[in-house]
């Protein structure tokens, strides 16, 4: 399976440098630690996007009986989905430390919309791509799938919209727990 072997190795590739970019964003914040104003939201939404990492990385061997189906249009576009998964990774936190330090809270409210946004376009071309590939057997759990993805869309657009701390303060922990029952029910 050549194929699947040159696709796999790309994906890979990418997820690794995800990791390496969350990695390295950390790791300058503990790194400057005493010129950060710490805030949990932020580092929330990191944990969460090395989780639904991890977790994409580990889907990654379910498409192996898919590789004598898997066509460039597929290929082009999960690797467009890849681009806007890393620019979510590297908008999570922040890649510089000024001087005068950083305040986490501030740089989450600053940056929500484009990392909520990019979010939303993830679910968006995600669903679009699952729709496409499986348009010619859709069951009825797959319907109740849908409407799952529907709400999180709204959640992740209400992300992006709203500044007021109380809504993500209570959604993105939610976020992380859907993420741990997914990770837990593999």
């Amino acid at each position: 399976m050549p194929k699947y072997n040159i696709v796999i190795t790309l994906f890979t590739i990418v997820y690794g440098l995800m990791l390496t970019d969350l990695f390295l964003s950390f790791h300058k914040l503990i790194k400057s630690r005493k010129k950060v104003k710490w805030h949990w939201l932020p580092l929330v939404a990191a944990w969460y996007l090395f989780l639904t990492i991890l977790k994409n990385w580990w889907d990654l061997s379910s498409f192996q009986h898919l590789a004598d189906s898997m066509n460039i249009v597929f290929f082009i576009a999960y690797g467009h989905l890849l681009f806007i998964i890393f620019l979510l990774v590297s908008t999570a936190l922040p890649d510089v430390i000024e001087k005068d330090g950083i305040e986490l809270k501030n740089y989450y409210f600053n940056n929500h919309r484009y990392f909520w946004g990019l979010m939303s376009s993830v679910v968006l071309l995600s669903t679009l791509m699952n729709i496409i590939n499986r348009i010619h057997q859709v069951g009825l759990s797959d319907i109740f799938n849908l409407l799952a993805v529907m709400f999180f869309l709204i959640l992740t657009i209400t992300l992006a919209i709203s500044k007021r701390y109380w809504v993500h303060a209570t959604v993105l922990p939610l976020f992380v727990i859907g993420i741990v029952i997914e990770i837990i029910g593999k």
